[in-house]
């Protein structure tokens, strides 16, 4: 049994057949019926029940399955791991961020990146932060941008960019506050509507609570762009960063909460025992010095 064997048995299992397998893998179906008949016979099981219209896996080829993927992986990581020791990198950084991450990042650091490694490319997944450290952990994603209070990890590396004040954003059509004053207490939200994330929520009834009220929150949800339309509408007053207004279609008027406490932090996370290419390691090395 070798390495092609073993690529080969995956390729019959997703196409779903030998005929679309031997297709994709330019081998003759015979061919590859006898290799199959040959890797059972070394195994001394049936892996892949079959008959004229369909396949299935047995259990026992369910576990070969998930065994030679892993195999399989882990030689692309092993080459992977050996390509990386050269000059002149070349790959894809799969970044997750935030949208207010992208300001810094799209903005600032990949095109300085791509002047110093013209080659790599990037995959860039717009999720929120609990979204993405999942991706972290299941490897989909090598970094990270995220903004706390989120479930960060023992597990994984965290380089804090900056540290954000949430402000209320509204309609000052619809909701009044004394326009000279840039910074307005937090028991000025006693009585109004607020359209929250829920990241913010523990934080920022347990701030108002501190404050002897309990806040009135009309909408929670896990978009911060979604309440920023729905501060637009009218719906209410939106707890959000400060960076984040630039996403707004309708100017909306803002103002500084004056709370300890009320802050959220941007952080790049990587996970701590992960492979991580040579141009992710040299991306995280701009970010450090540059941010």
């Amino acid at each position: 049994m070798d390495i092609k064997t073993l690529r080969n048995f995956v390729e019959i299992v997703d196409s779903g057949s030998l005929t679309a397998a031997s297709k994709k893998l330019f081998i003759a179906q015979p061919a590859l019926s006898n290799q199959l008949k040959a890797l059972e016979k070394e195994v001394n099981t049936t892996l892949i029940e079959r008959n004229s219209r369909h396949q299935r896996l047995t259990d026992a080829g369910k576990l070969f399955y998930d065994r030679a993927k892993s195999i399989i992986l882990l030689e692309n990581a092993m080459f992977s791991e050996i390509s990386d020791t050269r000059e002149g990198e070349v790959g894809c950084l799969k970044i997750a961020t935030i949208q207010s991450g992208e300001i810094n990042l799209l903005q600032e650091i990949i095109p300085l990146f791509s002047k110093q490694y013209p080659r790599v490319t990037y995959e860039i997944l717009e999720k929120e932060s609990e979204d993405i450290l999942r991706l972290l952990e299941n490897g989909s994603a090598e970094i990270g941008v995220v903004s706390t209070p989120c479930p960060i990890s023992s597990e994984m590396d965290v380089f804090y960019i900056s540290d954000e004040r949430l402000v209320c954003a509204y309609d000052p059509e619809i909701f009044s506050f004394d326009e000279k004053e840039k910074v307005i207490s937090l028991h000025a939200l006693a009585d109004k509507p607020i359209l929250i994330i829920r990241r913010y929520e523990d934080m920022f009834r347990a701030l108002c609570e501190k404050e002897l009220f309990h806040p009135n929150i009309r909408a929670r949800n896990k978009q911060l762009t979604l309440n920023l339309k729905w501060a637009e509408a009218g719906l209410g007053i939106a707890i959000v960063p400060e960076n984040s207004l630039s996403y707004c279609r309708k100017k909306l008027a803002y103002k500084v909460i004056d709370s300890k406490g009320l802050t959220t932090r941007r952080a790049i996370v990587t996970m701590k025992n992960s492979f991580h290419s040579k141009a992710t390691k040299n991306f995280l090395a701009l970010c450090k010095e540059k941010l």
